[in-house]
């Protein structure tokens, strides 16, 4: 089994927060918070794939693009304010853990293969997933981004199965979904009803497999087995 972080372990994401932080960030380095916003995403590659390793790194490439010198401290001020935000954004599902639990007691390992910024592994030790999730991969410290098939085929290797004999459950951002469909994963959907699809979404055009709670994975599972 392979999942996706956020929007699918996690409840969707309030894009709220993070903007809110992003105008904390600024503020913190002495940045206009719509010039340091806007860097901030264009800089999107450079955080996912490791070429900024760090959340500082992060932070000063992008005083960097608009031209801002900040401190030292005034971006460690802003790395924190980010890793803050995160934390608080990476809590689970209602029944996120229940649903990860009942995998192990079938004796199926877990991946994680997330699109993410540095401040995602650096606390992912502290998080309610640590324990539940045998191997964590993250972008940022791949080198890799989805839907690159490697990533994907490198979960597998970790795994130790076969792209076949595995599963990917995602909430279909950044074509995540057709990227696993691609090495011969089969794949699921997972939505979050009364929610509108995130930015950047397959959802609306995906006609594969999907659920609503991750609490079906367990079933749908038991019911493949089956009648294979």
């Amino acid at each position: 089994m392979v999942f996706d972080l956020f929007n699918t372990l996690t409840p969707p994401v309030d894009d709220a927060a993070f903007k809110a932080a992003r105008i904390e960030m600024a503020r913190a380095v002495g940045a206009d918070p719509d010039a340091f916003s806007q860097a901030w995403s264009n800089a999107w590659r450079e955080r996912y794939d490791g070429t900024f390793p760090t959340v500082e790194a992060c932070v000063r490439g992008v005083c960097e693009a608009i031209g801002v010198r900040a401190s030292a401290a005034a971006i460690d001020e802003a790395s924190r304010i980010r890793v803050e935000c995160t934390r608080r954004v990476l809590q689970p599902r209602r029944d996120t853990l229940a649903a990860l639990a009942q995998l192990r007691a079938l004796g199926l390992p877990t991946a994680l293969v997330s699109n993410c910024i540095p401040e995602v592994p650096l606390i992912w030790s502290a998080t309610p997933y640590a324990d539940a999730i045998d191997v964590p991969l993250f972008s940022c410290t791949e080198g890799l981004t989805k839907p690159d098939p490697a990533i994907y085929l490198r979960a597998c290797e970790r795994l130790r199965v076969d792209p076949s004999d595995c599963m990917y459950v995602g909430d279909g951002a950044q074509g995540e979904l057709s990227g696993a469909q691609r090495v011969g994963m089969r794949t699921i959907l997972i939505t979050t009803p009364g929610r509108p699809a995130p930015k950047s979404s397959e959802q609306d055009s995906w006609r594969g497999e999907s659920i609503d709670t991750l609490g079906k994975l367990p079933g749908l599972i038991a019911g493949t087995a089956a009648t294979d």
